[in-house]
C-alpha cells in the first residue's frame, strides 16, 4: 500500500464521502417512497351522512387528467393514484367547472373522497374509508355447512305434506 492510505486525512475525507452518499441514499429512497406510493381513492357523490350537504344531482370528474368518470347522485366509483398531492376536475352538470387540490396521507391506501363536501368547501373532503363489518351469522357447527337444520327453525320453508308416491289399487286396505 502507498503512504497517502494511511493519512489520517484521506482517511477523514473518505469517511465524510461514505457518509455523504449514506445520507443520499437514504434520501433518494424516501423521496421514492413518499412520491411513487400508490392509493385508492373512492370517489362519493351521496349526501353527507348528517344530511347537511346533498349530493350533485349529475357531475364528471377527472383526478389527475385521468379519464373522467360521470357520476349521477348516489354513485360511487374508483381513482387509483400515486403521490401525495392530486388535482381533482369537476364539471357540473350546468357547465360550472372546478379544480380543487387535494392531498392524501402517506399512511392510507383507501380513502373516500367526498364531491359534495369538496365542492361545498366542508373540511375534511378526503377521509379514510373503513368498510362496514358484514354481519354474520353465528356459526353453532364449528364450520359444517352441510349441517342438518331442522324443518321447525325460523327462516326455513313450511314443511310440504308428503304425497304418496303410488295411489293405493282398488279395494287395497288403506295405509294408517
Amino acid at each position: 500500500m502507498s503512504g497517502a492510505a494511511k493519512d489520517p486525512k484521506v482517511k477523514q475525507r473518505r469517511l465524510l464521502v461514505r457518509a455523504a452518499l449514506v445520507l443520499v441514499y437514504a434520501g433518494l429512497i424516501g423521496l421514492v417512497f413518499v412520491v411513487g406510493k400508490g392509493h385508492t381513492l373512492i370517489i362519493d357523490n351521496k349526501d353527507s351522512d348528517d344530511g347537511s350537504v346533498k349530493a350533485i344531482e349529475s357531475l364528471t370528474v377527472s383526478v389527475d387528467g385521468q379519464e373522467p368518470i360521470d357520476l349521477m347522485a348516489g354513485d360511487r366509483d374508483m381513482a387509483k393514484v400515486r403521490g401525495q398531492g392530486h388535482l381533482v376536475e369537476i364539471t357540473v352538470k350546468d357547465g360550472q367547472k372546478v379544480q380543487n387540490r387535494i392531498s392524501v396521507p402517506l399512511g392510507e391506501d383507501v380513502l373516500l373522497l367526498s364531491l359534495p363536501n369538496l365542492l361545498a368547501g366542508v373540511k375534511p373532503a378526503v377521509i379514510p374509508f373503513v368498510a362496514k363489518d358484514v354481519a354474520t351469522p353465528a356459526d353453532d357447527q364449528g364450520g359444517n355447512s352441510n349441517a342438518f337444520t331442522s324443518p321447525d327453525a325460523p327462516g326455513t320453508a313450511p314443511a310440504v305434506p308428503s304425497v304418496p308416491a303410488v295411489p293405493p289399487a282398488p279395494g287395497a286396505p288403506a295405509a294408517p
